[in-house]
């Protein structure tokens, strides 16, 4: 490591390893705000309410914009270590007016943990993990990798273009998947789920009362395993799954294939059954529906 290197390296662990640093920003006015950071840590962000956009970024600090809502008394930016913090704090009094908008920039290499209540998340071009929640907001993740990890109450989630592993659950509220993945589990109540699997290893979706809606091949030995309460589901895809079908409905659900000419049959529980290799038969695909009907057909392509 040359003397450049070694005296920026000393700067950045100074700055992080010292006291606590803070800033501290009244409600309505403009932010504009900057910390150096060590490049493999954790942020920590907590804004009650508002839009609040974070993108990953080649510096080694983390840059915060915008402007809060008039029920916050005081924006918290501050680092200790590895670990930095963004919090909106509140005056404990009822919101009125505009909600914050905030943009925040943040190392690539550093881990975001999240959180809101009344607050839309969009996040972008993160790589080392992400994993946070929020009541009532929309959350959107975009060109991102690693393990992530998202939750939502009367709000909908949105994943594109990424990679990795992922876990998403939302109450009330929708799920859209697109992207490439080791392994992705899906579990949403009340809300509608909708995935594109062809570059999927592994899927698990658990959907109650929301219906389904899949799109693509399966992988050549892609494990996909769907289950459905009290909702439907459709399932497109080519001409050939590749892979070995395993359909099951109960209590009055039926099942429609429209790709082969396999033919569903009668099952206990007023259900039916169909089982059937299609292709090469290298992947597994598993559907189960309670009340609810299984459709099987072609796409457009």
């Amino acid at each position: 490591m040359n003397k450049a290197c070694c005296k920026t390296f000393t700067l950045i662990a100074v700055l992080c390893t010292s006291a606590v640093f803070t800033n501290l920003a009244l409600a309505g006015e403009k932010i504009v705000q900057t910390l150096v950071v060590p490049p493999q840590g954790k942020l920590f962000v907590d804004i009650t309410r508002g839009f609040v956009k974070i993108q990953g970024w080649d510096k080694n600090e983390i840059s915060i914009q915008g402007e809060l809502d008039d029920s916050v008394k005081k924006l918290i930016f501050k680092n200790k270590g590895i670990k930095s913090l963004i919090k909106a704090v509140s005056k404990g009094e009822e919101h009125w007016g505009d909600s914050s908008v905030l943009k925040i920039f943040m190392p690539h290499q550093t881990k975001l943990y999240f959180k809101g209540v009344d607050t839309t998340f969009a996040l972008s071009k993160l790589h080392s993990g992400i994993d946070g929640r929020t009541m009532k907001g929309d959350l959107v993740v975009e060109k991102s990798n690693s393990n992530i990890m998202l939750s939502s109450v009367s709000g909908s989630i949105y994943l594109v273009d990424s990679t990795g592993t992922a876990n998403i659950e939302t109450v009330n509220g929708a799920i859209d998947v697109d992207g490439q993945y080791e392994k992705i589990e899906l579990e949403s109540m009340s809300g509608d789920i909708s995935a594109r699997i062809a570059n999927i290893d592994l899927l698990k979706l658990k959907n109650i009362s929301g219906n389904t809606h899949i799109e693509g091949d399966v992988k050549a030995d892609a494990f996909i395993k769907i289950e459905s309460v009290s909702g439907d589901i459709l399932y497109q895809a080519s001409k050939e799954l590749n892979a070995e079908c395993e359909f099951a409905s109960q209590f009055g659900g039926e099942i429609t294939n429209e790709l082969t000419a396999d033919v569903a049959q009668q099952s206990a529980f007023k259900g039916q059954m169909l089982h059937f290799v299609s292709g090469d038969g290298s992947g597994k695909l598993i559907m189960k529906s309670i009340t609810g009907t299984i459709t099987l057909n072609q796409g457009e392509h």
